[in-house]
């Protein structure tokens, strides 16, 4: 990663950190609609499938917090001085690892979102 790719890591990792924030508000919002509508259903089954998504936005939770804090070091590493020339091969895993996990991050998210408002559709007209 040469100086110049440091220009576009700091580019990309404005537009991650949007794309991170977002989803933690979209997985905040979809806890509070699991919250309501589990409290206008006693459904012995509904509950189940309301515990199974609870449990998996405290997941997605978890992983955010970790993608964060990846992007954070990975923040500080490039903002420490260095001397002109590529980052050690390290970094540049650490960084296209950073890239592939945020991607997968994104991948489940939407297709776990899809799958709530699908589920709670079918079981209370959401």
């Amino acid at each position: 990663m040469t100086l110049l790719d440091r220009n576009q890591f700091n580019q990309e990792q404005h537009i991650w950190k949007e794309k991170l924030e977002r989803f933690k508000q979209e997985n905040v919002l979809l806890k509070y609609q699991l919250s309501e509508l589990v409290d206008n259903n006693e459904d012995n089954n509904y509950l189940q499938l309301a515990e199974y998504f609870q449990n998996e936005l405290l997941i997605m939770d978890d992983k955010l917090k970790n993608l964060f804090f990846r992007l954070e070091e990975f923040s500080r590493f490039l903002r420490r001085p260095k001397k002109e020339g590529e980052l050690p091969g390290k970094e540049i895993a650490d960084y296209n690892n950073l890239k592939k996990d945020i991607a997968k991050f994104e991948k489940k998210f939407l297709k776990l979102t899809d799958e709530f408002k699908g589920k709670m559709s079918e079981n209370q007209g959401y």
